[in-house]
């Protein structure tokens, strides 16, 4: 996850959603990859979701957990932004 910011000013989508857990080890590389694609000049918008006090898969270890319902809520909301957007 450490692409050319060249490569990031060209992304074909117009939206990105990133998920990290606060105790995942892949926190800080994520993070950096928001920061640079932020600074990219790439057009499009991005949301950086982070969950506090969590590790790496948390919300597949409980599918029930509050914070996994909220992961899931945000998801499948970022997913139909599109559906009235098709061109």
């Amino acid at each position: 996850m450490n692409p050319g910011v060249e490569d990031l000013a060209r992304l074909g989508c117009e939206r990105m959603l990133i998920f990290v857990a606060e105790e995942d080890y892949l926190t800080v590389t994520a993070k950096n990859y928001y920061k640079k694609l932020k600074r990219s000049g790439w057009k499009g918008t991005v949301e950086l979701v982070e969950n506090e006090k969590e590790d790496h898969c948390f919300h597949l270890l409980d599918l029930d957990g509050d914070k996994a319902q909220v992961m899931r809520h945000k998801f499948v909301s970022f997913l139909k932004q599109d559906q009235f957007n098709l061109k």
